[in-house]
């Protein structure tokens, strides 16, 4: 398959893929993989770097020069699957996945541009991260002309156009994240199913990423990047979705106690903000009118601040019109609640369901009124 103007990172750093192991070592005449292809724009003392790609980037495994005609040949003895590039000249660069077992691996390149053409084969494993880098390029391409008539509707005032696109948006949000799950499933237990993990979503996917992390674990139960993706797992296990919502319990304003639990029987968004943020000031105006619209249905607001002092919560709570239940310890960062509910930036909340389980996080804007439309009607 040839893919022009793609690369293969766009989408997440080389960092992401933190702890991958696997020695290797390289050289033309020893025996392993053998690495071959050509590059189309040869220059002066051009080379090909094969690197690692560990924890703290990529390391260099084999350099080898590219011949007079374009053409380079390269052995990598690899003991486990792991992530890999290919360094043409420091200019452009190509991701693979190779596990040890492949005989023989082409790549041929552009070799001068960056986003330049370039094609792989003999490594059915590389395969999967070009066909995601495929769905995420054509999914960018239709989401960038979306954003363009949004800003178009928007300008011209034109409601109906901008509800309408947003849907379209959110109809191909899904349908993107169906593709890469089934292309995912199908690379399992190939490492390049956590590549495509990076494209989607934890919160949302738990249960996705549970399984996937569940058959990666048994085929390389050593391999670092599969063990970091377990311990993040297990880590957001408890705030998974149909997870019970962990228990809640400051003073409001008055300076009486109210629990999260307290509100059973109704649908409570949990909102974590602060008079101090600014994006969750901008947010509230979404939540108000979210709430003037379902609270004569069970739905409940919590909002739960990250404020350091009772004056600016409470002149925030009135300057913003927000009329439903508060609570706060007043310890900013250090709140209780900050290390239950793992929050690390806000605005950040959590829908519960009437018998206590988190069923939506992070709604925000029109997210959050479709959500609410879609459980009251």
């Amino acid at each position: 398959m040839k893919i022009r103007g793609k690369k293969l990172l766009s989408i997440f750093s080389i960092i992401i893929l933190a702890g991958l192991s696997g020695a290797c070592s390289g050289a033309a005449d020893q025996d392993g993989v053998k690495i071959i292809g050509s590059v189309e724009q040869i220059v002066p003392n051009g080379f090909v770097m094969l690197e690692i790609i560990e924890e703290a980037g990529p390391v260099p495994v084999d350099t080898v020069e590219i011949d007079s005609e374009g053409k380079y040949r390269m052995n990598a003895d690899i003991s486990s699957p792991s992530f890999f590039r290919l360094n043409f000249n420091d200019r452009q660069y190509v991701t693979l996945v190779l596990t040890g077992e492949e005989f023989e691996v082409e790549v041929n390149v552009d070799g001068n541009e960056p986003n330049g053409y370039s094609e792989v084969s003999g490594s059915y494993d590389t395969q999967y991260l070009r066909d995601m880098d495929e769905i995420m390029n054509e999914f960018q391409s239709d989401a960038r002309r979306i954003n363009q008539e949004l800003m178009q509707a928007r300008n011209n005032r034109d409601g109906m156009t901008f509800q309408s696109l947003n849907n379209e948006y959110m109809d191909l949000a899904r349908s993107t994240n169906e593709q890469m799950k089934k292309l995912v499933w199908e690379a399992v237990p190939s490492l390049a199913a956590f590549y495509g993990l990076q494209r989607m979503d934890p919160e949302q996917y738990y249960t996705f990423f549970d399984s996937v992390s569940t058959e990666l674990s048994k085929e390389l139960p050593e391999n670092a990047i599969v063990m970091n993706l377990a311990q993040m797992v297990n880590t957001r296990r408890t705030l998974a979705i149909g997870a019970e919502a962990p228990e809640i319990s400051l003073q409001t304003p008055e300076g009486e106690t109210l629990s999260l639990s307290s509100l059973r029987g109704n649908y409570v968004l949990v909102d974590f903000w602060a008079a101090w943020c600014k994006p969750c000031r901008a947010e509230n105006p979404n939540i108000v009118r979210a709430y003037n619209e379902f609270k004569d249905n069970n739905f409940k607001v919590l909002g739960v601040s990250l404020d350091r002092t009772r004056e600016a919560w409470l002149q925030a709570i009135e300057q913003d019109g927000l009329p439903w239940y508060h609570i706060s310890d007043l310890k900013y960062w250090n709140s209780e609640v900050t290390r239950s509910y793992q929050i690390s930036g806000i605005p950040a909340s959590y829908l519960i369901d009437p018998d206590g389980k988190i069923i939506a996080k992070n709604l925000r804007g029109p997210r959050l009124q479709a959500k609410l439309k879609e459980i009251f009607g």
